[in-house]
């Protein structure tokens, strides 16, 4: 809750970011305690997709163990706007059936996948350092459905505001990219959520997820394709996957 009512001092004034559900070289935020391990077979990572409004909701109200009026949810469907009326009652009972369900089976330990513009048009060429001005100490990400307004803000996201990058690197960046705009992938374990105090920015107000930064990549598409430009993870983040790819690259026998 400390954390909490810190991030919630901190974003007294901010602006809301929105969200949006080869080997990689070897690049350094400022605090570079995070780094990639060079067994990842990034060449056959692909880019998620993104987590939906609705499971954010879910997950805050399950981090708080406030169970959600699921039929009231289902009335206020997006599924009812373009449905005729006599199939209301029908779309109503089914969608409150499936919220239950999800409700029911939602693993409040998986992560968020949240994604997001940002510019490379803030680097320095002497410094080697490219300044993300997305990612500060004000940045969080917002959801809405349901009348419900949830904000998720990535635990210590400021140390990714600061990038060293090779020129080279920058420059084989732009080019992958081009365009001055890439899109930034974050993986966020939620790790607190706050019942007590909304967070109040304009005239809206928001309840609060705080998420740690497990993995954070940088796309661009090609050719209609996503290519991955960089990345960082956190050392305790193992992900299953990266066992199987490892596997299969080499050819080991999976279960």
């Amino acid at each position: 809750m400390t954390r909490i009512l810190m991030f919630l001092c901190a974003l007294a004034i901010t602006v809301a970011a929105p969200a949006y559900a080869q080997n990689i070289p070897a690049t350094r935020t400022e605090k570079d305690s995070q780094s990639s391990p060079d067994t990842t077979p990034m060449l056959m990572l692909s880019r998620g997709t993104p987590t939906h409004p609705e499971k954010v909701i879910l997950t805050w109200h399950k981090m708080v163990r406030q169970t959600p009026d699921f039929l009231l949810w289902a009335k206020k469907s997006p599924y009812l706007r373009k449905a005729n009326a006599i199939d209301h009652d029908m779309i109503v009972n089914r969608e409150s059936n499936r919220l239950q369900q999800d409700w029911n089976e939602l693993d409040t330990s998986q992560l968020l996948n949240i994604q997001t513009v940002i510019h490379l048009n803030n680097y320095s060429t002497l410094q080697e350092q490219l300044i993300v001005g997305e990612f500060t100490s004000k940045t969080f990400f917002s959801f809405m459905m349901y009348d419900e307004n949830i904000a998720v803000v990535p635990h210590d996201i400021a140390r990714f505001n600061k990038i060293k990058i090779t020129n080279a690197q920058m420059n084989d960046m732009l080019k992958k990219a081009g365009s001055g705009q890439i899109m930034a992938e974050l993986l966020l374990k939620p790790i607190e959520a706050d019942a007590k105090t909304p967070f109040v920015h304009g005239r809206m107000s928001y309840w609060l997820v705080l998420g740690q930064v497990m993995e954070i990549r940088f796309w661009s598409k090609s050719d209609g394709k996503d290519e991955l430009l960089w990345m960082q993870r956190d050392p305790s983040y193992k992900p299953r996957e990266d066992k199987s790819l490892l596997d299969l690259k080499s050819g080991a026998v999976l279960p």
